[in-house]
């Protein structure tokens, strides 16, 4: 018995005399702590001093941690096992993370006589796992907070303010032509920028308020306990510093904020519903000029109230047949004669006849205007073949279609398709892009370059009031270019604009494209584009019709210029 007793000591120091094994054990009774080498490696000392140092492990605990093993001794000393995680400084300063697991050991008495573990060097675990929490949770670029850390955060301050009858204001904050920046100075000139414009939002907010990039050039602030006249400063203060001109690469950059602010209780008890009400109000201030910041508030709700109903009613708007394509004719202001149409959409649903500029952007946000965008181009196609048919001679129609129909990857195909169907002819028909689509040109340039190939007509909608520049312009080879009614109207006061509309309108025929001047509504706006010889249309010559309406005009302003 005696040898197998000192056969079983010889191996347990044989085990503990192994480098590669981090075992320890402690005497219940006297406290004392003995380990294995590879245990003592840990804390970069060897097992001899270790052992001469009997408080070597409690103290090289860090002492935010040391609670948690003296909780583990407890628990220990009750006869549980434990498996806790800490941090330790070994004795070359370094700081390390280990993972500690205790059992005890009892005698046939039922005493504990031992607490034996094991202890593991856990630290490359940690860091891994803390960069995969940044990852999750941090945004890469600026090093801030992201979307699901930000609502996650929110979500349990929200609790916590329920709870303390507190109060949180939330910023949705998004700068006004960014998209221009990425545009002409590259994808990497955007990153420069944000970084700046993430340094910039910290230096206004207080020292305990969250900074939180969403994405894009869009950012989040959450401020707690605080007033509507606090966050008023707040909201000055950042709009005045982000006023001030960027560096980047070499150039000067300007890039406005337009911040949307909601606020805990009254803007909505969730973290959902408080950013969607501060996304809301970021829009009022675009609508307001950008450059300002604008409270969620009542008006704002019943807009967001209407706009929630007029998104239900639009997603059924094509299958109730509350849908019609107006015509509004474009003469040739030489001769006087028609020169085509733009087709325009129109929508009358139970809430009345709603106008474009409010439902094309829902449209737009929700993705129905490609189901719509189709229904429009099939819709035109079937009326221009059957204004032939009632002896109404051929002439250009022309469809508005917004970007997400130009990029989309089936777009050429359906549109083939709608031709044949309709036995259209694609030389008649013209598509309307705004100047602003054309900073997406790079990933339209494929479908525009098949377009052209179709024979179907492009034409540039909006030209002076988008972002893009003559370099965009050059790219395209336009059929039809469409100037702003802004600059006919201007042009009558201002000798400038007039001379800035001629120019345009030069650039338009050194191009080769029919210029369309739009909103023409007076005899003296037509006197003044008379001499260019140009086309023009606009209330002077017609609001835009229904079909039927549109060839009851149409024979009246022939038989008309027959009497003339």
């Amino acid at each position: 018995m005696a040898g197998k007793l000192r056969s079983n000591v010889a191996k347990m120091r044989e085990i503990f005399n192994n480098n590669d094994i981090t075992f320890w054990s402690r005497d219940s009774r006297t406290g004392k702590v003995t380990v294995s080498e590879g245990n003592a490696k840990i804390y970069g000392v060897s097992r001899e001093e270790f052992e001469k140092s009997p408080n070597l492990w409690f103290d090289s605990i860090h002492h935010e941690d040391k609670s948690i093993l003296l909780d583990s001794l407890k628990k220990q000393e009750s006869g549980k096992r434990t498996k806790v995680v800490y941090r330790i400084f070994r004795s070359d300063g370094q700081l390390r993370w280990v993972e500690d697991r205790g059992t005890p050991t009892f005698n046939k008495k039922g005493e504990i006589t031992t607490v034996d573990g094991v202890l593991f060097d856990v630290t490359n675990q940690k860091k891994t796992e803390k960069h995969m929490h940044k990852m999750a949770y941090h945004d890469s670029l600026t090093e801030l907070p992201n979307r699901n850390w930000f609502q996650s955060y929110l979500a349990s301050t929200i609790l916590s303010a329920k709870k303390h009858n507190g109060s949180i204001a939330i910023m949705f904050i998004d700068y006004d032509n960014f998209k221009k920046v990425n545009d002409t100075l590259g994808h990497n000139a955007g990153d420069i920028l944000l970084k700046q414009m993430a340094i910039r939002l910290q230096s206004c907010v207080r020292k305990d308020d969250i900074v939180s990039r969403q994405g894009g050039d869009e950012f989040l602030i959450m401020l707690e306990n605080t007033s509507a006249e606090e966050v008023e400063e707040i909201a000055a203060r950042i709009i005045s510093t982000m006023n001030h001109p960027y560096k980047v690469k070499g150039n000067e950059v300007f890039s406005t904020p337009s911040i949307g602010i909601s606020f805990y209780p009254e803007g909505g008890n969730t973290a959902e519903a408080l950013i969607e009400r501060a996304d809301f109000a970021m829009y009022l201030a675009k609508e307001r000029g950008k450059n300002n910041y604008q409270f969620y508030n009542e008006e704002l709700n019943q807009k967001m109230k209407r706009k929630l109903m007029l998104e239900v009613r639009l997603h059924k708007a094509v299958e109730h047949q509350e849908l019609s394509v107006h015509y509004q004719p474009q003469i040739n202001l030489t001769t006087g004669n028609l020169a085509g149409a733009e087709a325009l959409l129109r929508w009358k649903c139970d809430l009345g006849i709603i106008g474009p500029g409010e439902f094309i952007p829902i449209a737009e946000e929700t993705g129905l205007i490609i189901p719509i965008g189709e229904w429009v181009l099939t819709e035109a196609c079937r009326q221009t073949s059957q204004f032939r048919q009632n002896g109404i001679d051929s002439f250009p129609v022309s469809v508005n279609i917004s970007s997400k129909q130009l990029m989309h990857p089936h777009f050429i195909g359906r549109l083939e398709n709608i031709l044949n169907e309709e036995q259209a002819d694609p030389s008649l028909l013209t598509l309307e892009i705004t100047e602003s689509s054309l900073l997406f040109y790079e990933d339209a340039k494929h479908n525009i370059s098949k377009l052209r190939k179709l024979g179907v007509g492009i034409s540039i909608d909006d030209f002076g009031v988008g972002y893009s520049s003559l370099s965009m312009i050059k790219n395209i080879e336009m059929d039809e270019l469409k100037i702003d009614q802004s600059f006919l109207i201007d042009a009558l006061e201002s000798k400038r604009i007039s001379s800035l509309l001629e120019t345009i309108i030069l650039i338009g025929k050194n191009l080769e494209a029919k210029v369309v001047v739009e909103g023409i509504e007076t005899a003296q706006q037509l006197e003044l584009l008379m001499k260019h010889n140009v086309f023009g249309q606009g209330y002077f010559y017609s609001r835009p019709l229904p079909a039927d309406e549109f060839e009851k005009w149409y024979h009246r302003f022939y038989t008309k210029a027959k009497i003339n």
